[in-house]
């Protein structure tokens, strides 16, 4: 499943930490929300925010990621 990954989930390294197996498609854009900084980064209305397609099927595991 391709998922849209952003801050940390972006760097190859952290993903790796995360999930047994991915790979990057490619980068992506998120139009109407932008990041919100804190203990858990989130997204709120408004914006846009950059990140990259993620694409791996451990998406249990990524639901974990904290």
């Amino acid at each position: 499943m391709d998922v849209f990954a952003y801050g940390l989930l972006t760097e190859p390294e952290r993903v790796a930490s995360v999930v047994d197996a991915f790979v990057f498609v490619g980068p992506a854009l998120l139009e109407g929300c932008h990041p919100v900084a804190g203990r858990h980064p989130t997204l709120a209305p408004g914006g846009r925010t950059a990140g990259r397609l993620l694409r791996t099927d451990d998406i249990d595991a990524l639901d974990g990621y904290d």
